[in-house]
């Protein structure tokens, strides 16, 4: 059979490559980025991204799900032998994240983990199934090393004190500059959240 270069010609772009125009995008006009805005990105036809994913959602989806993924490898670096340090350090770790890496931060806000389960984009319901387990292991690891066993109150406390918190505290900021007084800030409501008890 004659060699036929036409079935060897790689793709224009890459995943990663129409990913990070999805994220510039995102950054750029966050929920109201556009297809057409990442193909303006790439200086490429539409067909560029839709030969790698189906729709707009699909798309997005997809840079929010890496976005997420590059934030969950950083949860476990986090080190420290005292269970209300190691909760704040974990807790730091979302102002420094998001300050070392904007467009990440940015693409994080694009969708609400609960929403796109609600409705997943085709082809990535399987990505999305067990993209909080990171998460989950942390919070049951920090609960355990801090009341010694997991109630629902120490898990409630250690979640407000290393992720709920500091997410309130600098989502106003997302997309901007985050001062690096924020992380005093962080510290002081993190740590002080830490040390309450699991029990009335």
């Amino acid at each position: 059979m004659p060699y036929d270069v036409r079935m060897s010609k790689p793709a224009a772009y890459s995943r990663d490559q129409i990913l990070d125009a999805a994220m510039n995008a995102v950054h750029e006009h966050w929920r109201s980025a556009t297809v057409a805005h990442v193909t303006a990105q790439l200086g490429a036809p539409s067909g560029s991204v839709y030969h790698r994913f189906r729709s707009r959602e699909a798309l997005f989806a997809a840079a929010w799900i890496r976005s997420i993924k590059r934030f969950h490898q950083k949860l476990g670096q986090v080190q420290a032998e005292d269970p209300v340090e190691a909760i704040t350090e974990t807790a730091l770790l979302i102002p420094r994240f998001c300050r070392k890496h904007p467009l990440d931060a940015r693409m994080m806000t694009m969708y609400r983990y609960s929403d796109l389960m609600a409705n997943p984009p085709t082809g990535l319901l399987a990505e999305l199934e067990n993209l909080n387990a990171p998460v989950v292991n942390t919070l049951n690891r920090l609960t355990t090393a801090r009341y010694g066993k997991v109630t629902s109150r120490g898990l409630n406390i250690v979640a407000l004190a290393c992720r709920e918190s500091p997410i309130g505290l600098i989502r106003p900021m997302i997309g901007g500059t985050i001062p690096h007084w924020i992380d005093d800030a962080v510290r002081v409501a993190s740590s002080a959240i830490a040390r309450l008890p699991d029990h009335r």
